[in-house]
């Protein structure tokens, strides 16, 4: 599965405050020219935590999915003035590439060396990228990503999916499942508000689904206050031209061009990001657009974003409306 062809190839600069609070864009500030990542496929960054080894285990497995290989990148201002592919990495880089061949023998692995901090490595690095992985807290090359500051720093800008990963080491679920919410063990949860930021991530989430075999669970929030309220929907035998028909038509579209992957329809109600919590209980991914309307208004820079990253059970990705569908969908 290669690049889309219409991926843009614009590069972009990014200058980041002292505090690490903002981004400041320089159009000429990342150079990219000696970086060869035409057939980058999935990109993780490695720092050597406990976050950033979960990260490089979903990345690995990813990849493997996905039939893409694997690029493992550190992050190190003080290292060489261009990006370096490491052949005979060592320390965090070393450790990192041993784990993923030790995860999947066969999985080629590049080990990438950047000079950059690790926002604007990161985006470099995602230029060419299918997927851009990262552990939600870090250390080392990736010391300042705090939860969520990671989604707020690197999806508005990236031009590919990103997906963030707890750590695996925290044990049981991250946040407290709602009374008689079960959430949906084994499925791609997809956050849809009719955005074109979920609309890129609808076509992310089939892709996802169909790479590892499961459904998606497209969940719809109608902004209130109380418990977390759920019911499913059949927007498909919805009357025709009514608003749950035309609402959802942009996913039952996407649904089309993939099969082989059961979609079911939730509609729920209540606080957007404990509804969407709730049914990401044991999901293996959630998926959300980084800009939203109605229930998911305020993502990337929002309470939404911060809970969603903070407390999901599962890896959280998040795709911005600048992604081409073709991109977040996978097909070249």
């Amino acid at each position: 599965m290669g690049r889309p062809d219409g991926r843009p190839q614009q590069t972009k600069g990014i200058a980041m405050t002292e505090d690490n609070d903002s981004l400041d864009f320089d159009p000429e500030g990342l150079d990219t020219e000696n970086l060869d990542t035409a057939e980058t496929g999935v990109v993780v960054g490695a720092d050597g935590s406990d976050h950033g080894v979960a990260a490089l285990r979903w990345a690995a497995d990813t990849a493997v999915a996905y039939g893409l290989p694997l690029t493992v990148l550190h992050a190190r201002p003080d290292a060489e003035s261009e990006p370096t592919l490491i052949l005979e990495p060592t320390g965090v880089l070393g450790d990192a590439v041993a784990e993923a061949q030790s995860r999947h023998p066969d999985l080629p692995v590049r080990a990438l060396q950047m000079p950059d901090a690790p926002v604007q490595s990161l985006l470099a690095a995602g230029q060419n990228a299918d997927v851009l992985v990262v552990g939600s807290r870090g250390v080392e090359g990736f010391r300042g990503l705090l939860l969520g500051s990671t989604a707020m720093h690197v999806a508005p800008y990236a031009q590919c999916p990103v997906v963030v990963v707890h750590s695996d080491l925290d044990g049981g679920s991250r946040f407290a499942d709602f009374e008689g919410e079960s959430g949906n063990p084994g499925q791609v949860i997809l956050g849809y508000d009719g955005s074109a930021a979920s609309n890129r991530a609808a076509a992310f989430a089939f892709r996802h689904a169909e790479a590892i075999g499961c459904g998606v669970v497209a969940v719809t929030v109608e902004p209130g206050r109380g418990e977390p309220e759920t019911e499913p929907i059949d927007p498909e035998n919805a009357t025709p031209g009514s608003d749950t028909s035309a609402f959802h038509s942009p996913v039952i579209v996407t649904a089309a061009s993939f099969p082989m992957v059961p979609v079911t329809f939730i509609a729920g109600s209540g606080r957007p990001a404990e509804v969407l919590l709730s049914q990401a209980v044991g999901a293996e991914l959630l998926v959300v657009g980084s800009r939203g309307s109605g229930g998911f208004s305020g993502l990337i820079m929002g309470s939404v974003t911060q809970k969603v990253l903070a407390h999901a059970d599962c890896p959280v990705a998040v795709l911005h409306p600048g992604i081409p569908a073709a991109t977040a969908a996978g097909m070249a």
